[in-house]
């Protein structure tokens, strides 16, 4: 996560702690902060984690599979931090989400990047409002598994935009300016 605000989390189960919304946490690995953490700061990673909220004006307690951070109320410096998760997802969904919930002020960037080749698979910037949010964000499972790949029409694309760059660019015929020797020179004459 990449943020401005003071907390942020992101639930990898539903909002009643069931995993019917097709993604599953393996296990939590490592986790720290890349940038902008001072003492205190706190990163939560971890099963069945209970957390309390204020929603609507009441308290509400919740229990989740989630990561988030929380850098104390009204602390809207801009940090970043990572947590390591191996994911099971349900390729027989047509979609499957996660929830995000945010509160305070500020932006958070929420990603989910594959380690093994550092590509983003997955990425939602939110804005928070001084109220609790519970925002759910639906994807496509094939999206924690796509592979970096040349598409056949981006390399014709390419090469076509290639052979129009080189006949713009070199006009032809090119024209030499004629040879204006005399005839005397071709007689070796002067």
């Amino acid at each position: 996560m990449d943020s401005t605000a003071d907390w942020a989390r992101i639930m990898f189960n539903d909002l009643y702690g069931t995993n019917i919304n097709g993604i599953r946490v393996v296990s939590f690995d490592s986790h720290g902060w890349l940038s902008g953490n001072a003492t205190g700061d706190r990163i939560d990673a971890g099963h069945d984690l209970t957390f309390v909220d204020v929603l609507y004006n009441s308290t509400v307690t919740k229990t989740g599979d989630i990561v988030g951070f929380f850098k104390g109320n009204n602390v809207f410096r801009h940090t970043k931090m990572f947590v390591d998760v191996e994911l099971q997802i349900d390729m027989g969904q047509p979609n499957v989400y996660v929830v995000l919930m945010l509160a305070g002020a500020g932006t958070t960037t929420f990603q989910f990047i594959n380690k093994q080749t550092g590509v983003i698979v997955w990425q939602d910037s939110e804005n928070g409002r001084t109220f609790t949010q519970y925002l759910i964000r639906s994807m496509p499972p094939q999206v924690f598994f796509t592979k970096e790949t040349i598409e056949t029409t981006l390399v014709i694309a390419v090469i076509i935009g290639g052979v129009i760059s080189i006949v713009v660019l070199n006009p032809i015929p090119i024209r030499r300016p004629r040879n204006n020797r005399s005839h005397d020179d071709d007689d070796g004459v002067l």
